[in-house]
């Protein structure tokens, strides 16, 4: 099976989301190894650090040999270098994703180990399905929540978030919808929500 298989076979069991669910579904036999030679990553990937459980061990199991050959990038409105050193993203399917996609976004968000992901907002409706990596999350002014792989967390659009990874790496399947050409920015002052 292909990535894009595995992740619309898992989408299909945890995204409530149906439009993102079937432009994965189209997108399935795509061949993300033609797309990706010579790809690389703006952070060292620790893929054999990713630990899961059991909802998400397929899909872990199909990406980890193609993490180090996927097109990884950053958000060009971030300028923290010791946040940019720790934190990535491949959009799989999207505006400018591996398969070309308008109206929805998938792909991955990887965080080093001990990484806090500064408050944040976009315009796009967002959902992560954290994969591997406990962690925490914030949303608005709410406190600091553990999550654990399997776990869906939804982020209205405008609402600042943020996250911080554990001890392992953290991995997270995200899907936006809405606006998908105005990036995230940090809040103004750069401090907690």
């Amino acid at each position: 099976m292909t990535l894009f298989e595995v992740a619309a076979s898992y989408l299909r069991r945890a995204e409530p989301w149906s439009d993102a669910v079937e432009a994965m579904e189209a997108a399935s036999g795509s061949d993300l190894s033609v797309a990706t030679t010579g790809a690389s990553s703006p952070v060292a990937l620790s893929v054999d650090e990713l630990v899961g459980d059991e909802r998400t061990e397929a899909l872990l199991r199909a990406i980890r040999p193609r993490m180090l050959v996927m097109s990884w990038r950053q958000n060009p409105t971030y300028t923290d270098e010791s946040f940019l050193s720790r934190y990535a993203y491949c959009e799989l399917l999207g505006p400018t994703g591996l398969v070309p996609h308008a109206k929805v976004s998938v792909g991955l968000l990887y965080l080093a180990p001990g990484t806090f992901y500064p408050p944040h907002a976009h315009p796009a409706e967002e959902a992560y399905h954290l994969l591997a990596g406990e962690s925490e999350w914030q949303a608005g002014a709410g406190v600091m929540t553990r999550r654990s792989p399997g776990d869906r967390i939804e982020h209205p659009s405008g609402v600042y978030h943020a996250m911080r990874s554990g001890t392992t790496p953290m991995l997270a399947l995200f899907v936006w919808r809405g606006d998908l050409a105005t990036p995230a920015r940090f809040t103004p002052s750069g401090s907690a929500v």
